[in-house]
């Protein structure tokens, strides 16, 4: 394993370490820097980290981790709420049922026991489950709840090749606007439905999450999809890229959390700018606000929208929201 001092190495090293450490006696500095391939003082330095984030937030856990270092063992004599692993979701667990009967499947290496251990753990957890609530937790994102029929209109719609009505609320709007568009194409990404299509409003390709939209009504008129269309521009990675919306948002982000910054920075693409202080500044491209507001929302004081003024306000007027 490698002793890259990056935080998500080092996390797996004390998903190591925690739980070595947890049992009777603790566990060996030297036996356990040889199983992670590092060193003592880095594995020290991992659980100094741990003692000091103990206090990073008040929404912690109630109880305090302990940990008892000696010369050459480390023992952590509580775990403060360490004790064991979250139970996997019957959705994770299917997940992980799969992906090792696909692992199986594909691998022309004999059976592991350890492996098929944990498959039978797995889909001995799902048999668990009544059929009812199999369904519940595993039903197909199209069959979920559409009261107001926009999702069936919409991709009825797509299907017959016609223009449909629509009235749309946009992104911090309060108003709905009604709209024709041609729907190319209806989508699942970022745990909603999106219709990919030209609107004639905007003269141009637009993308509409479909619980934005109020109401949704075929007409008789007809389209054709361009040859040039390709939803990928639109949709990538699980993710929804509307480029003609796009805007440049520069946030500051604290020294405190500037290093999970640049982690993120190198491979989501972000520009960052270091400032004298050990604080940065990212600027991301956007097509949605409220991308924005819960970004910065999730690191809370220790991240702050530069600019632009109008995105700014979508974060205080969000934090007054949380504030009653």
């Amino acid at each position: 394993m490698s002793g890259a001092d990056t935080a998500s190495a080092r996390l797996e090293r004390l998903l190591h370490v925690l739980p070595a450490a947890s049992r009777e006696g603790g566990a060996s500095l030297a036996v356990l820097a040889d199983e992670l391939g590092t060193t003592p003082a880095r594995i020290l330095d991992d659980l100094t980290e741990v003692g000091e984030r103990v206090y990073y937030h008040p929404g912690g856990w109630p109880d305090d981790i302990q940990i008892l270092v000696e010369a050459d063992r480390v023992q952590v004599v509580h775990a403060g709420g360490l004790d064991r692993p979250v139970k996997l979701s019957p959705r994770e667990t299917l997940c992980l049922a799969l992906a090792l009967r696909g692992a199986a499947a594909a691998s022309h290496l004999p059976p592991h026991d350890e492996r098929n251990e944990l498959l039978r753990r797995a889909e001995e957890h799902l048999a668990a489950f009544t059929e009812s609530r199999l369904h519940e937790a595993f039903a197909a994102p199209d069959v979920a709840d559409d009261p107001g029929q926009v999702r069936g209109e919409l991709i009825a719609a797509a299907r017959e090749r016609r223009a449909c009505a629509i009235l749309y609320v946009k992104a911090g709007a309060r108003d709905a606007e009604a709209r024709v568009i041609h729907p190319y194409t209806v989508v699942y990404a970022q745990g909603a439905w999106y219709a990919v299509g030209w609107c004639r409003v905007s003269e141009g390709v637009r993308v509409f999450r479909d619980d934005r939209v109020v109401e949704a009504c075929r007409t008789d008129e007809t389209f054709e999809t361009p040859d040039d269309f390709r939803v990928e521009d639109y949709v990538a990675d699980g993710a929804v890229y509307r480029a003609p919306d796009e805007e440049r948002v520069r946030v500051r982000y604290s020294a405190r959390i500037a290093r999970w910054i640049r982690e993120h920075a190198r491979y989501r693409g972000w520009e960052i700018c270091e400032l004298e202080d050990g604080d940065v500044v990212a600027e991301h491209t956007v097509a949605d606000p409220g991308w924005v507001v819960a970004h910065t929302l999730t690191y809370g004081a220790e991240a702050e929208v530069i600019a632009p003024a109008s995105y700014r306000r979508l974060v205080r007027e969000a934090v007054r929201g949380l504030a009653g």
